[in-house]
């Protein structure tokens, strides 16, 4: 092969942006590295090279770029981040409700600073919502009051004041549609559908399925949905409800669409027009799968529920590891809305200090897929460990989120720090779903001439 000095400055830049934005799109065993700077034991806040707040390093096996975006030091990680989108509609800012740090604080998501401090949270911290399309508003409960916040102005709006105290909706997904215009609100018990443009209540209500579970609006309004119910499998219950605009009513009866597993899961509004529950099955053949919400499944095997849908990515049960276990959250605005982010959780093989050898395919990964071209994306390991171990605590699980237009993703991890319990700090990914060049794990040429 000829190159003149131009073709090798341009495959010199070519290489060099392909290092930067690299991903691994195949289904290989990647384990962290052991030894060199990013020792899988060893590469931590306060080890040499680790980068300061707001500091990146690169993933040393899937190539992205990885922002540091809190330092809360000797303090425990307790932040809400989850499946609902904890940074905001064009992912310049990011939720912290943990302790470290006044609650609400507004973060930075290209330098962690603290944007704003001490915001109103109203009835529950964990159950706020950005606005879809202002990145400069959200949304919270107060009493029987739906409130508005605008950070430019700092000033708080009540958008509609309703017959009784707003419930909780479980905290999981979102409540309010891609366009800012539908919400759920909950209460009596039951959850409804208010319209803020006309400002309009629609006829019919929804029981949320469990006490303890989630009742949400899937991106482009037209369903309510809640999960998940007291039955076995094949038939634990997952229900939608069609909401009706132009009677601006919901559906009385609902669609049984998946009993394979329990309520952790996402939902898409596909660009296919379709929508969907992006879940596991937890208890025949493990994986994540693509499950349309419209379809009856009620009373169905595990072999017809799994026929009828599309599975996404295979995982694993252990022994000798699990993968089958983790959070999930999806784009929901923009042209990206067919994507959705999974962290995999390996609960009981990876703990602190431990060794990488029996490592298996999407083990402690942060990924990302498309619901339409089944294209997966592998982009890092979280890192976080022993998440399962006695007093470690729920909150040093990743718990993965994306902002709605999937312009930054975020979660949480220990870094394979045990003490204090419970720590966790918040890592990034600024653009993951940006143009990539994916570096082939293939030999390099050997027929390259210099003239």
């Amino acid at each position: 092969m000829r190159l003149s000095l131009f073709n090798i400055l341009g495959l010199l830049t070519l290489l060099w942006f392909s290092v930067l934005q690299a991903q691994i799109l195949d289904a290989g065993i990647y384990p962290p590295p052991v030894g060199g700077t990013y020792d899988y034991n060893i590469f931590k806040p306060g080890a040499a090279g680790f980068p300061a707040l707001g500091g990146t390093y690169v993933d040393p096996v899937f190539g992205s770029t990885i922002r540091r975006i809190t330092n809360i030091g000797a303090k425990v990680g307790d932040d809400d981040s989850y499946s609902h989108n904890w940074s905001n509609a064009n992912g310049t800012y990011l939720f912290y409700t943990g302790d470290a740090m006044p609650a609400l604080s507004i973060l930075n998501t290209t330098t962690g600073a603290l944007a704003y401090s001490g915001q109103p949270f109203g009835t529950s911290r964990y159950e706020i919502n950005w606005h879809p399309t202002d990145p400069n508003k959200y949304f919270y409960l107060s009493g029987s009051n739906l409130m508005e916040r605008n950070l430019t102005t700092q000033t708080s709006a009540t958008l509609r004041t309703f017959p009784g105290a707003l419930q909780l909706m479980g905290g999981s997904l979102n409540w309010v549609d891609r366009t800012g215009d539908l919400f759920v609100v909950m209460y009596g018990g039951t959850a409804k559908v208010w319209k803020r443009s006309t400002n309009s209540l629609y006829t019919g209500s929804v029981t949320p399925l469990n006490g303890g579970g989630w009742v949400s609006i899937t991106p482009d309004g037209n369903y309510l949905v809640t999960a998940a119910g007291p039955s076995a499998p094949p038939n634990i219950e997952h229900h939608s409800y069609q909401i009706n605009h132009a009677t601006t009513s919901i559906g009385g009866t609902p669609t049984q669409f998946w009993g394979l597993c329990g309520d952790h899961g996402v939902l898409v509004s596909a660009t296919n027009g379709k929508n969907y529950f992006i879940t596991f099955d937890c208890n025949d053949k493990p994986g994540l799968y693509r499950v349309d919400i419209t379809l009856n499944q009620a009373g169905k095997t595990y072999a017809q529920q799994q026929a009828a849908n599309q599975k996404l990515v295979t995982l694993s049960f252990g022994p000798p590891t699990n993968t089958n276990d983790g959070h999930l959250t999806s784009v929901q605005v923009g042209p990206n809305a067919n994507w959705v982010f999974f962290d995999s959780e390996s609960f009981s093989t990876d703990g602190f200090n431990g060794s990488t050898s029996n490592w298996v395919a999407y083990k402690s990964e942060i990924m990302v897929m498309n619901v339409l071209t089944l294209e997966v994306r592998r982009l890092a390991h979280h890192r976080s460990r022993g998440i399962n171990a006695p007093s470690v605590g729920y909150y040093t699980q990743p718990r993965i989120s994306v902002s709605w237009d999937g312009s930054f993703v975020s979660w949480a991890s220990n870094m394979n720090i045990s003490s204090p319990v419970g720590y966790a700090d918040i890592y990034g990914i600024n653009n993951p779903l940006g143009p990539i060049v994916s570096i082939p794990k293939s030999k390099a040429p050997t027929n390259l001439r210099i003239l």
